[in-house]
């Protein structure tokens, strides 16, 4: 049975990227974890106002596990960042000082970011 190659996959190695071919077997069950996931959210939060209260729930944990708003941030100091619409935790600076907004993730990518905590904070 054929298992053809429909797209690739991007891996990042330090500053370089590398590709790997996606094969169709892969896509599907990638679609499948996507389709759940969908499924997932919209069973815990099926209104905007449920989703609304769950995004305050995590806002106030974070809170309580060290994080500040990035208006408290330092300037030209390297600093643990979370960006609304992501899942990681980035390196980050504010290049000017407050009230300016000049984030950058790993010095190259403009950022938003919505929450900082020092490096030395590390979990």
């Amino acid at each position: 049975m054929s298992d053809p190659v429909v797209g690739h996959k991007t891996f990042r190695d330090g500053i370089s990227f590398r590709h790997e071919p996606l094969r169709q077997s892969e896509a599907d069950a990638l679609m499948k974890q996507i389709d759940e996931a969908d499924k997932r959210r919209a069973e815990l939060m099926p209104t905007e106002q449920d989703a609304v209260r769950m995004m305050f729930q995590a806002w106030r944990r974070l809170k309580e596990l060290g994080w500040r708003e990035t208006m408290y941030g330092p300037t030209n100091e390297t600093v643990q960042l979370i960006e609304s619409g992501s899942s990681g935790i980035h390196k980050g600076q504010r290049w000017n000082e407050w009230p300016e907004k000049t984030w950058w993730i790993d010095g190259d990518y403009p950022s938003n970011p919505c929450l900082f905590k020092p490096m030395e904070q590390q979990p």
